[in-house]
């Protein structure tokens, strides 16, 4: 009886990972941005980029515009790659398709433009 015990508590524990290992908050001025992907994690192609921007009061920002610029840095025999997906608004969100060339580690920065400032917020992902 135990063992089904601590075997259950591991699958929910399993579970609850698994459904927000995906899930990051990031910080950019005074906007907070709740960062998803489709994938995770993610893969070489098209991988979609969910961003919820909310401002200092905890409100949606739905005026915005925002850019997912994601880059790998260059290698010897091989240049830098530098990619810009603009983010369309789906109700509160804002959704952009990213597609990295390649595995390895990319750098991925979220900008928000509004009111004539620009905010990023930078995260790094490991593409396989």
């Amino acid at each position: 009886m135990r063992k089904s015990v601590i075997i259950g508590i591991v699958l929910l524990l399993t579970v609850v990972v698994a459904s927000t290992a995906g899930a990051i908050t990031k910080k950019a001025g005074d906007y907070t941005m709740d960062v998803t992907m489709d994938k995770n994690p993610p893969v070489t192609g098209k991988n979609i980029v969910e961003v919820s921007v909310k401002d200092k009061t905890g409100k949606a920002v739905t005026d915005a515009k925002v850019t997912v610029e994601y880059s790998m840095p260059g290698m010897p025999g091989m240049p830098a790659m530098n990619y810009k997906s603009d983010a369309e608004l789906k109700g509160e969100t804002y959704k952009a398709v990213i597609s990295p060339s390649m595995a390895g580690s990319w750098n991925v920065a979220i900008k928000v433009a509004r009111g004539g400032k620009t905010d990023t917020a930078r995260l790094t992902i490991d593409v396989k």
